[in-house]
């Protein structure tokens, strides 16, 4: 009797460590893998951006200003891949790039029930309302990828007048936004391209697929000579760029679809440009300690201004 109470102790014991290597493992996978790819590399240098951005003649932007419509707390880990458990602030942010006579959104935001949705603890309707009305009155609107939080005003304004011609979208940006469930009817592709796409003057489109497979970042340069990287999701945090250490399994499998062989080589490459110019502005898309870093240095200049 005593010998098979032992065995079963025994077996107990066996199965409850394997239990907890098995727990772990899956943890150290979902939040602390962060392998990266040995192989390939993405091509992103400041000459080609420079050329783009001055190919297109006029006046230059001279400011570029920022509205963050939401706040959501959420485990650094799970942003910046193998780091810690503590909680950090995820904003959704619009940004007008400001040019003597016009002005470019990049990015739209969320309205208030989808940022809800995805668990902010705080939403500013006054912000969303001055998207809004930022987007009827730029000339141009481009997104970093068809995610609901960065597309979303645009969807909501998809009555305004023209809103059709003043969104340049790519086929798999808009595909993006329908799987997403948003009403992509009033919207058609207007940009394919690879590479480096010159859009205004001093501003490039950089076509990054990875996050999404419309993804892109978008360089913009200012008359005075600042120049930004909006980085969009290939870097939500400063950290996935300044660590090399990008978004969590958990984030990049269960909740997306991201390539991340991609994004890592994408994330290589921005580490390069950071060093070779110390004085560009990396925008990620989500970080609310970089935005009021930003704002505090005068880079980003707080709340959406009038036409």
């Amino acid at each position: 009797m005593r010998a098979m109470i032992l065995r079963t102790l025994k077996w107990l014991l066996a199965l409850a460590i394997a239990g907890l290597l098995a727990f772990v493992g899956v943890v150290h996978w979902f939040f602390y893998d962060n392998r990266m790819p040995h192989d390939g590399t993405f091509p992103l240098d400041f000459a080609a951006l420079h050329q783009a951005a001055d190919a297109i003649p006029g006046e230059k932007a001279t400011r570029i200003e920022v509205e963050t419509v939401s706040h959501t707390p959420v485990p650094r880990i799970a942003m910046v891949a193998g780091t810690g458990w503590k909680k950090i602030d995820m904003v959704r942010n619009s940004y007008r790039v400001v040019f003597p006579e016009g002005s470019l959104i990049i990015d739209t935001g969320q309205d208030r029930a989808d940022a809800l949705r995805f668990g902010a603890n705080a939403y500013d309707v006054e912000a969303w309302t001055r998207i809004l009305a930022g987007i009827a009155s730029a000339d141009t609107i481009v997104l970093t990828h068809g995610h609901g939080d960065h597309a979303g005003g645009l969807a909501a304004s998809e009555d305004v007048p023209g809103i059709a011609g003043k969104a340049r979208l790519s086929a798999a940006q808009i595909a993006t936004m329908a799987n997403g469930g948003l009403d992509t009817s009033a919207f058609r592709p207007t940009l394919d391209y690879d590479g480096v796409l010159a859009l205004a003057p001093g501003v490039a489109l950089i076509a990054a697929p990875g996050h999404t497979p419309g993804s892109q970042m978008v360089y913009v340069q200012l008359a005075g000579g600042q120049e930004y990287l909006f980085m969009g999701d290939t870097a939500s945090m400063a950290d996935n760029v300044r660590l090399g250490r990008i978004r969590s399994h958990y984030v990049t499998d269960r909740i997306g679809k991201d390539d991340r062989h991609a994004v890592f080589l994408q994330t290589a490459a921005l580490q390069r440009l950071a060093a070779e110019d110390p004085g560009l502005v990396l925008v990620p898309g989500h970080d609310a300690s970089a935005t009021a870093a930003f704002e505090a240095q005068g880079l980003l200049q707080p709340g959406f201004s009038g036409p």
